[in-house]
């Protein structure tokens, strides 16, 4: 353990205790016996307690081997203190929240069906399940993959007011091919049915309100912590829980009217295997009084297995702003001193592992096992600063523990969380297999005072998170004011965010006002946009570390200030392929670079940003004096090996090598093994499908100023009610989009929008109906990513005449509507593009053959604009943009 000035009696305190519990009375606990529940035996402990006239005398409860059922949480008081609760040695003792799924029958389909009536809609349906061990996966489609929301809805009726409000954060516009998972359902069964959404870092799950096929929308119960596409366009999202997205080996679904069912998964017998369900949502409440001083003290557990807890979804959806902070444990610790976890097991949880949440200290996680999460492993402090003293948490340990496989139902969870709490140590842990960050500190975005300082995070071994999942992301996190903090001696490696740019997957993250933390001795390796990233902050040390081999950039700078950001000195940075400075490095005074040494891989010229090299680059910012471009000659740094050889250059920067294998649990053996087993690489994420793009304008709102199409960029010269959805005409259903032009605006093509398709191959089309009023000039064109670009399809609209490129193919008569339909096969040798024009009255125009400009291939982009110089308008109705085989 760890100790922390701040409690300088705890050494005591605890030897106190181990002296006291030598002479404790035992008592006995076993499956069959006359005590047969962790239940049970806190209340003969308290009547042992009763007419003890205060005195309480330490007690140990001993379990004997056997699995003991927990169907709800047991609650521990200030009078429950001094006892320890621990297997018998040698014994394998689990508690247990789950109930065994009985009486499966093989349907003719192939699946495993059992009727379970207390778990039908009204009664205590689950939303999880294991079979043999594993968590099983519940019925979701896309079975790979994602689909992807179109826009954002302004406005919506919620189902059940049928008040029509604001919903950009609960409901959106589907790809209508997306939806099919839901014909037929009810509205009960609507809302059997999860929307789970991906938000850059975090990831909501709702329950559905109303679908509309027709129009692609969605409505949901409850809000998401942010509008839709506020983070990009292609936002992810999958559907699950609906009977039709069973067809798949692994996974279930349970029935509104308590009927299960189960795909099994080849090899699986129905006669041997083990069904459980959970039962019970949390095993331990320990509550004191920090208000009234009356505190639970001195209650230790140990060498016990909590196993199975559930987690049920509420009527409104659960979304949260960051590392599912909303998200309870399956052991709840509030006003206590001295409470031990030792030797245990937390495992197949719906939430989180151990909180200690307000008014806790002097205690500890020590060398226990927190495996298949459905949140994070343990958390320490609260999100909002202390009240008062009696309310801060700190003085925790973390030590010597197994986190594994967190996130499973709330991938924005961590794996070892402190908010606003001081002087804890989270020290050779293995933290691994996570959608999100391992460690975060703090919870304060930017400078303002913070109850959180003085934390050691060091020794850690952190691998193998984000998976191509979640972005913005660290293996060690920071936030806010951490004078004292020490990130150092950590081992980070394989952190694979799903953004590759911008908000990325670092190794040590320093976010939003993080200040005076020192990270130091730490080796960081296969990270996505950088070893190190400062957002911004004040006075951190990166000192003495080894940055290797990330992808996209080896440290990242992103906001300057005006003042001393960080110093990055002494430090080994090791790369191959891309650049080895990303972000913002041009206020040369505010931060500082010295005695580091730089090399590329494969021996390409090291550059610094602008291109210069390393004495250029000294000459014109005054930074890296000391710094040196040499290879750091390691023992074998393709296998990981990060050793150094005899002889090598790292000695002349002032670095001094340091003993990587330290980081991690301690020990040989089981335990050691156990943390060592190998983990799949992540797999790659998948690719966002063409876009595709189906407007008809119904379902927004009128004259909202500033209109955007779906997954479209809108420049409106500063005048965004020259954009707007409008009643004035359409060429189906009631509304258009109306695009007004006016005399004065800066530039000449506002006002426009346009979409980035990046087609590559196949046959693109685009068509919409168009409208255009007397004096009006408009013109829709493609283009490739080329600079200068080159012009694929090009139409204009002016003088009364339609132009395909520069030839007048047809008169075009305003304010009647038109057809257009243009199309060209790309992946071909010399493309050319077609058009068709339907014009009321007369023959339609079709055109084949049309010439591109030589080269291009891609199409990336797709404008409408709008170039007149006087006041006039264009109308646009059923656009239509895709790409097909």
């Amino acid at each position: 353990m760890t100790l922390r000035r701040t409690f300088p009696t705890a050494l005591g305190a605890w030897l106190a205790a181990t002296a006291a519990w030598a002479q404790a009375e035992v008592v006995s606990v076993a499956p069959d016996g006359r005590i047969a529940s962790l239940r049970q035996a806190r209340d003969h402990v308290r009547e042992l307690r009763k007419g003890a006239n205060g005195e309480r005398e330490p007690v140990t409860v001993r379990f004997a081997a056997g699995m003991y059922r927990v169907t709800e949480p047991v609650a521990f008081g200030p009078e429950d203190g001094g006892v320890v609760y621990e297997a018998e040695p040698g014994a394998t003792v689990v508690l247990d929240g789950g109930r065994e799924i009985v009486g499966l029958s093989a349907a003719p389909d192939g699946l495993w069906t059992a009727r379970i009536p207390e778990a039908a809609a009204g009664g205590k349906p689950f939303e999880q399940l294991y079979v043999n061990g594993r968590r099983a996966t519940r019925a979701r489609t896309p079975n790979e993959g994602f689909f992807y929301i179109r826009k954002p809805l302004a406005r919506a009726v919620d189902p059940a007011t049928g008040e029509e409000g604001p919903a950009t954060n609960r409901a959106f516009v589907a790809d209508r091919r997306d939806l099919e998972a839901f014909a037929g359902l009810s509205a009960d069964q609507l809302k059997d049915a999860n929307v789970v959404v991906h938000h850059s870092w975090e990831v909501s799950r709702h329950r559905v309100a109303s679908v509309d096929a027709e129009t692609g929308n969605v409505v949901l119960t409850g809000p998401a912590p942010w509008p839709f596409l506020q983070w990009g366009a292609n936002q992810r999202y999958y559907v699950e829980n609906v009977r039709s997205a069973l067809d798949r080996p692994g996974e279930w679904f349970l029935d509104r009217d308590g009927t299960l069912y189960y795909r099994p998964l080849p090899g699986e017998e129905i006669g041997k295997a083990r069904v459980v369900a959970p039962v019970a949502e949390a095993f331990i409440t320990i509550q004191g009084d920090p208000d009234g001083g009356s505190l639970v003290e001195d209650l230790t557990f140990r060498g016990l297995t909590f196993r199975h807890s559930a987690y049920s979804l509420p009527p409104q959806g659960q979304g949260d702003p960051q590392a599912a902070v909303n998200i309870p444990a399956v052991v709840m610790v509030d006003g206590a001193r001295r409470v031990a976890l030792e030797g245990c097991r937390i495992e197949h949880a719906g939430i989180y592992g151990v909180w200690f949440r307000r008014g806790c200290s002097d205690s500890k996680v020590e060398r226990c096992a927190l495996v298949d999460l459905g949140a994070g492993g343990v958390r320490i402090g609260e999100t909002g600063m202390p009240a008062k003293p009696e309310h801060a948490t700190g003085g925790i340990t973390v030590d010597d523990c197994i986190i594994r496989g967190y996130g499973r139902w709330f991938p924005g969870a961590i794996g070892v969380w402190i908010g606003q709490s001081s002087d804890n140590a989270i020290t050779h842990n293995d933290i691994a297999d996570g959608y999100y960050t391992a460690v975060s500190v703090g919870w304060s975005w930017g400078y303002n005072e913070t109850a959180c300082k003085r934390n050691t995070i060091e020794y850690n071994r952190l691998h193998h998170i984000g998976r191509n999942l979640l972005s913005d992301m660290g293996g060690v996190y920071t936030l806010g004011l951490s004078q004292g903090t020490s990130v150092s001696h950590n081992v980070i490696h394989d952190v694979d965010s799903y953004n590759k740019a911008g908000a990325g997957g670092w190794g040590l993250y320093n976010d939003e006002g993080s200040t005076g933390i020192v990270l130091e001795g730490n080796l960081v390796w296969n990270t996505t946009t950088g070893s190190y990233h400062q957002h911004y902050g004040r006075e951190n040390v990166v000192r003495n570390n080894i940055l290797a081999f990330s992808k996209y950039g080896q440290v990242m700078r992103s906001r300057a200030e005006d003042h001393l950001s960080f110093t990055l000195e002494n430090n080994i940075i090791y790369w191959r392929g891309g650049p080895l400075l990303t972000g913002n490095w041009s206020d040369h005074k505010n931060y500082r670079l010295d005695s580091n040494l730089y090399y590329e891989a494969s021996g390409a010229p090291v550059e610094f940003p602008g291109g210069l090299s390393l004495e250029a680059w000294r000459e014109a910012t005054g930074q890296d004096e000391h710094s040196r471009v040499a290879d750091p000659k390691f023992v074998d740094a393709a296998n990981h090996d990060f050793r150094l050889q005899p002889g090598s250059p790292a000695a002349s920067v002032g670095f001094k090598p340091f003993d990587a294998s330290k980081a991690g649990v301690r020990g040989e053996g089981p335990w050691r093994a156990e943390a060592d087993a190998p983990l799949p690489d992540s797999p790659p994420a998948p690719s966002p499908p063409p876009l595709s793009v189906s407007e008809g304008f119904e379902g927004d709102a009128p004259g909202e100023p500033g209109y955007t199409p779906a997954s479209a960029t809108l420049s409106h010269g500063g005048r965004p009610e020259l954009s707007a959805v409008t009643e004035e005409t359409a060429a189906s259903g009631r509304r258009a989009l109306k695009l007004a032009d006016a005399a004065g605006l800066a530039n000449g093509f506002d006002p426009h929008f346009y979409f980035s398709p990046r087609y590559g191959e196949g046959l693109a089309t685009c068509s919409f109906a168009i409208r255009v009023e007397p004096g009006a000039v408009f013109y829709h064109e493609w283009r490739d990513g080329s600079s200068p670009y080159r012009v694929g399809p090009s139409l204009w609209f002016r003088d009364g005449k339609l132009f395909a490129g520069d030839r007048a193919v047809a008169d075009v008569p305003a304010g009647k509507w038109l057809r257009v339909r243009v199309s060209t096969r790309l992946g071909v040798h010399r493309p050319t593009w077609d058009l068709a024009v339907e014009i009321p009255g007369v023959e339609p125009v079709k055109l084949t053959g049309l010439p591109v400009a030589p080269g291009l291939k891609t199409v990336d982009w797709v404008g409408f604009v709008s170039p007149a110089e006087r006041p006039t308008a264009v109308y646009l109705d059923d656009l239509e943009l895709d790409v097909r085989p």
